[in-house]
């Protein structure tokens, strides 16, 4: 094998790689001498069969892998060799290759960067501090009941007001023609719930039970189903049934239905989870103060192939998100946009580099366990389907790879953290639920990622499909893996 240098400029680099006709021709005769084992020619037996003839007859047929395997292995023993550590698979390019000649090919790739070390133990952070009151789940216990409440059928004749429950039958059209979607039978509608078209559920206020009314509403803009965008639709709305909601109870009855023993251990399992959201925002804190420091302390060239293909990544979500006219992406132009995502993809690259060289140096590593509780977290992403995407991933183990980048990100996270120091200072619950609502409308401002209405409401709407396959199940939750990333 000889190997001239072409080019070398910062983490680009590229070769000029030639391999011997002689190993080219010993893998042929390997591959036909496997192949001749196999097919059947008059007049000879399988494994007797003259090199001349399967040259005749399969040379072409093998050569092609033949050559994929030549460049494979020169190129794995050429990278082992110089020990260069390619961010991705080199792109390779056939020079020169002539039937019985040498095969010349070149290679260009980008090694990782060498990434200066930090002290992680003169970094500080300031750490949020809380206590949870019984004040504070009697708190949680009345929210819980408000989301539970009984409904309760009110009397003839009672009007709906805002906040009832109705059961209604309706059927949309525009210009008296009907259009798809746009017909139920004996759905559940809260009035004031904004789960229909804007002006439907107002409308629908201070109707009775057998009542027929017409709503009539218009599609906004930018709604996702093109021929409706826009236009005006009248619904022809029978209500059935109207309810009232009453707060409910909690009491050893309610604790009961819901799984648990009595009211105690409810409530300590209320607690417990409370603990584990608020401790959730604390390290949510901890992470984006620790990555702008971590940003602002490191300098070094990032690989343009890493950053394109995080780009493209993120510039093909957009214009999914365009479609489905998400308004955060109104008014801004494509320049306007590649610049700004530019910036996000830089400092996502740069951070999963860091991160990366932590999980290296410090030989972090990810066990089976956490490989399955990675998977049954993805699962749980979709009610009803989780056995689907469990099968989905024992089926494709290369998938189950794909998971190994946000969890080797935490636990280098864990490191990190696990080596700074604090200054602590206590708030009140109130204030940190605050704080954490203010950056994620900053972080909804600044990253557009899975934040928007239109992406909830395709979430919710992709949730409940039971007719998606088992890959797309399992994609739209390693999409939500990726969601769940650290916030860069």
């Amino acid at each position: 094998m000889q190997v001239t240098e072409l080019s070398s400029n910062g983490l680009k680099k590229s070769y000029k790689i030639i391999v011997d006709k002689t190993q080219i021709q010993a893998q042929m005769e390997v591959e036909l001498r496997a192949a001749g084992e196999q097919v059947k020619i008059p007049g000879f037996r399988p494994g007797f069969i003259p090199m001349k003839i399967l040259q005749q007859r399969y040379g072409k047929s093998v050569q092609g892998d033949v050559l994929k395997q030549a460049i494979n292995q020169a190129t794995n023993d050429f990278v082992t060799e110089k020990k260069f550590r390619p961010t991705l698979t080199p792109q390779v390019n056939i020079d020169s290759y002539e039937e019985g000649g040498d095969l010349a090919f070149i290679i260009d790739f980008e090694v990782f960067p060498e990434i200066p070390a930090i002290d992680f133990s003169k970094i500080k952070l300031d750490r949020k501090i809380y206590e949870i009151t019984e004040q504070d789940i009697d708190k949680t216990m009345e929210t819980i009941a408000d989301r539970n409440p009984k409904l309760i059928r009110a009397d003839a004749g009672t009007k709906a007001a805002l906040g009832d429950v109705t059961v209604i039958d309706f059927k949309g059209s525009v210009g008296g023609v009907a259009f798809n979607g746009g017909t139920a039978t004996n759905f559940k509608l809260e009035l004031g719930s904004k789960q229909f078209i804007e002006g439907f559920e107002q409308q629908l206020v201070g109707v009775k039970e057998g009542e027929e009314r017409t709503v009539t509403v218009t599609f906004p803009k930018e709604y996702q189903a093109a021929d409706l965008a826009g236009k005006e639709a009248d619904f022809a709305v029978t209500v059935h049934e109207i309810h009232t909601k009453e707060s409910a109870k909690i009491d050893d009855d309610f604790c009961k239905e819901k799984g648990f023993t009595n009211l105690r251990t409810f409530r300590d399992a209320v607690k417990s989870q409370m603990a584990k959201e608020y401790d959730q925002i604390v390290r949510n804190h901890l992470k984006k103060d620790l990555f702008d420091i971590l940003e602002e302390k490191s300098n070094f060239e990032l690989p343009q192939g890493m950053l394109d293909m995080e780009f493209n990544s993120i510039w093909q979500r957009l214009q999914e998100a365009k479609k489905q006219g998400d308004e955060s992406l109104v008014g801004k132009s494509d320049d306007e946009l590649k610049a700004e995502y530019t910036d996000i993809c830089k400092r996502r690259v740069k951070l999963g580099l860091l991160l990366a060289e932590v999980g290296s140096v410090n030989k972090i590593q990810i066990t089976r366990e956490e490989l399955t509780r990675a998977i049954m977290e993805q699962a749980s992403q979709y009610p009803g389907q989780e056995n689907k995407i469990i099968d989905f991933y024992r089926k494709n183990p290369e998938r189950v790879e794909e998971l190994r980048g946000p969890i080797l990100e935490e636990k280098a996270v864990d490191f990190v953290l696990n080596s700074v120091s604090f200054a602590d200072h206590k708030v009140t619950l109130k204030d940190l639920a605050e704080d954490d609502l203010d950056d994620s409308d900053k972080n909804a401002e600044s990253s557009k990622d899975a934040k928007s209405k239109s992406a909830k409401a395709a979430k919710k709407s992709s949730d409940g499909n039971d007719g998606q396959s088992e890959e797309e199940s399992a994609d739209g939750a390693k999409k939500t893996s990726a969601k769940k990333k650290a916030n860069k």
